[in-house]
C-alpha cells in the first residue's frame, strides 16, 4: 500500500510541476517576457528561490540560488546566481543609470543576449514542485518591483 501511495504522490506532484511550469511560461509569453532577471540582494522577496541541484556526472548535490527565468522554445529554464553568465549588471549603464532590481527581456532580446541554454552552466530545468512554486512566487513579486 505504501509503495502505491508513494508512486501516486510522485505522479501527481510531477503533473502539478508540469502544469506550474506551463502556466509560468504562458504568463511570460502573454506579457512578452523572454527572460526575467532579479537581484536577490535587493529584491526583498518573501522567500529565497533555491533548488537542490543534482549533478548526474559527479553524483553530487548542491543548493543553487535562482536569479531568474528564461523562456527558450517550449522550455522554462532557471537561471542560477553566480553560475550563469547572466546578471542585472549587464543591462544598465553604471555611469548614468541606477542599478535595476529586476530586468525583463523580450523573447527576441533574450534569445540574442542569452542564447541556447542547453548545456550551459548556470541554466537548469531541475527543481521540485515546492522549489518551482517558490520561484513562481518570486516571479510575481519581481513583476511588482
Amino acid at each position: 500500500m505504501i509503495m502505491k501511495d508513494t508512486r501516486t504522490y510522485r505522479d501527481s506532484a510531477g503533473r502539478l510541476l508540469l502544469n506550474a511550469k506551463a502556466e509560468l511560461l504562458a504568463d511570460m509569453k502573454e506579457r512578452n517576457i523572454g527572460a526575467i532577471i532579479w537581484d536577490l540582494a535587493r529584491a526583498g522577496f518573501h522567500y529565497v528561490p533555491e533548488i537542490v541541484h543534482h549533478s548526474l556526472e559527479k553524483d553530487k548535490t548542491r543548493v543553487a540560488r535562482v536569479t531568474g527565468l528564461y523562456a527558450c522554445g517550449d522550455g522554462l529554464w532557471l537561471i542560477e546566481e553566480d553560475r550563469s553568465p547572466v546578471s542585472v549588471d549587464a543591462f544598465y549603464n553604471p555611469g548614468s543609470e541606477v542599478r535595476p532590481t529586476v530586468v525583463t527581456l523580450t523573447p527576441d532580446k533574450a534569445r540574442i543576449e542569452l542564447g541556447d541554454p542547453e548545456g550551459v552552466e548556470g541554466f537548469t530545468l531541475q527543481g521540485s514542485l515546492e522549489e518551482w512554486l517558490t520561484v513562481a512566487d518570486c516571479y510575481f513579486e519581481a513583476l511588482a518591483e
